[in-house]
């Protein structure tokens, strides 16, 4: 048996905690940041944030709130605002990823082949070495 074993019960303790500060963590920060002084960053992430659709700015949101926890306490200010702002920024462009379709049957757009020895390519190596 581990020394590391978690119950069941724990597990749900563990989840639901983690579920509820996902929830509460998004509008303390918010908060925080329409309660300092808005500095040039700051208004920058704000603007990049209010072009996103909602359910983007809850992604975003998000994502911010979980860098904040994990290492808010090493963070100022300016580069939480400096984080939002890149997240927000980069959010348009992972919508657009995902709204193209993939199947898992669906061969990729290039081969990819090595070379050896200038055009020669491995497949024609192998040949030659049959031969």
């Amino acid at each position: 048996m581990s020394k590391f074993s978690i119950t069941r019960r724990g597990f749900a303790k563990s989840a639901a905690v983690a579920a509820t500060a996902a929830l509460i963590h998004p509008a303390e920060i918010l908060a925080q940041s329409a309660a300092t002084p808005a500095t040039p960053l700051a208004q920058k992430a704000k603007e990049a944030l209010a072009k996103l659709p909602p359910a983007s700015r809850a992604e975003v949101e998000a994502k911010v709130s979980e860098i904040v926890r994990r290492y808010g306490d090493r963070l100022n200010e300016d580069q939480k605002a400096d984080i939002l702002r890149i997240m927000a920024e980069s959010q348009p462009g992972l919508d657009k990823m995902r709204e193209f379709l993939l199947h898992n049957d669906d061969q990729p757009a290039t081969v990819f082949q090595i070379s050896r020895k200038g055009n020669t390519t491995l497949a024609a190596v192998n040949k030659k070495g049959k031969a």
